[in-house]
């Protein structure tokens, strides 16, 4: 009612609205989920680039982990048959000449780069999906 208490007002389309809604943020979690995934993926082939190499194994070790329902993407490495892995990155410990740095040599520095990307890429893909987005006429 108005100010005035005489006129009525109608709103149409909200169920239009909540629905399009949720569909706005499923396609952006799609796409974004792609998105994030190649990003992982590029930083972890720098990662194992750059990780010392003498059997391979840590480099072997450098996984990509997407988990589409939160939306996250991580790298990492080391695991079974690799636990010198904190070693190589951080330092530290009784073994000399490898200096404790707690950002990391390899991976640390590599994810932290790769975290603007994922902002860039989310962010692209939202506008993306919000231009293309086919809205429901109310009824």
């Amino acid at each position: 009612m108005s100010a005035r208490g005489d006129q009525l007002v109608e709103v149409h389309g909200l169920d239009q609205l909540a629905s399009g809604s949720l569909r706005l943020a499923e396609n952006i979690g799609r796409g974004a989920g792609d998105a994030f995934e190649q990003v992982a993926s590029s930083a972890a082939s720098v990662v194992r680039s750059v990780v010392p190499k003498l059997s391979g194994s840590l480099a072997g070790s450098v996984v990509v982990d997407l988990d589409r329902s939160t939306g996250t993407a991580l790298v990492g490495m080391g695991g079974e048959g690799v636990p010198y892995a904190g070693w190589i990155e951080f330092g530290g410990g009784r073994a000399p000449g490898r200096p404790y740095l707690p950002q990391g040599r390899y991976l640390t520095p590599t994810a932290l780069d790769a975290s603007r990307d994922l902002e860039a890429v989310g962010e692209g893909v939202a506008k993306s999906e919000i231009r293309r987005m086919q809205w429901e006429r109310p009824k």
